[in-house]
């Protein structure tokens, strides 16, 4: 029974974050069947993406480099990959707000079977703090993801274009990479300032879901003239 409520635990953060950012899609809803592919991908990436990156870094003694080169860059190329290949041509990514949805799927699924394994590996002593940072960051680097490729999807210009996929990739693995020197530090006080990163984070990728949404072409036309 121990068992089930830790794997219920460890499994529940990455699907109440799927949830709410899969509604804040108002105004034309993403397929189920898509998202959960993505979801369920990130999720069968993880095992391979752990292995490389354990063997990446090898040799790699500062956590610096650890963080950047041998995590945030594996790890943040591979939701990079799954994303673009599989949403970004798709028929149903007809909005900005949509690269949001789909790479946050695929962050999640990730982040959920991680997180599977680390409970299963540490137990209960990491399942909070990876359900109030580590699950929930993996979202926001998400965001910024999509952010950027749903901007990149529907650019103007073939020079702007691929300016917003470089950066739906550069923003995730800074993040990222911030996030994991602040983990791995083991330092107190610097640890301590992952509540301020945690909360820059939140408020930067809820601005980025608002502006997305503001510019859905499917918003009702009485929500426009209010806005004005």
């Amino acid at each position: 029974m121990e068992f089930l409520l830790l794997i219920g635990c460890a499994v529940a953060p990455g699907i109440m974050l799927m949830s709410f950012f899969y509604l804040r899609d108002r105004y034309d809803s993403e397929p189920l069947s898509l998202v959960g592919l993505l979801f369920l991908l990130g999720m069968l990436s993880t095992i391979p993406v752990m292995y490389l990156s354990d063997w990446v870094q090898q040799g790699m003694s500062s956590p610096y480099t650890r963080a950047f080169w041998g995590v945030a860059l594996i790890e943040e190329s591979a939701k990079y990959i799954l994303t673009v290949a599989i949403a970004l041509r798709h028929r149903e990514f007809d909005e900005e707000i949509d690269g949001i949805v789909y790479a946050v799927a695929a962050s999640l699924g990730f982040a959920t079977l991680e997180n599977i394994i680390k409970a299963l590996v540490f137990g209960w002593e990491t399942v909070a703090l990876r359900a109030f940072f580590t699950v929930p960051g993996h979202a926001l680097f998400g965001v910024a993801m999509g952010f950027y490729l749903g901007k990149a999807k529907f650019a103007a210009s073939r020079d702007k274009r691929w300016l917003l996929f470089g950066a739906a990739f550069l923003f995730p693995w800074t993040f990222h990479g911030i996030y994991d020197v602040l983990l791995l530090s083991g330092q107190q006080k610097i640890i301590l300032t992952m509540l301020p990163f945690m909360a820059f984070l939140w408020v930067l990728g809820l601005w980025k879901v608002k502006h997305a949404q503001e510019r859905s072409p499917f918003k009702p036309l009485e929500e426009r003239t209010q806005d004005v």
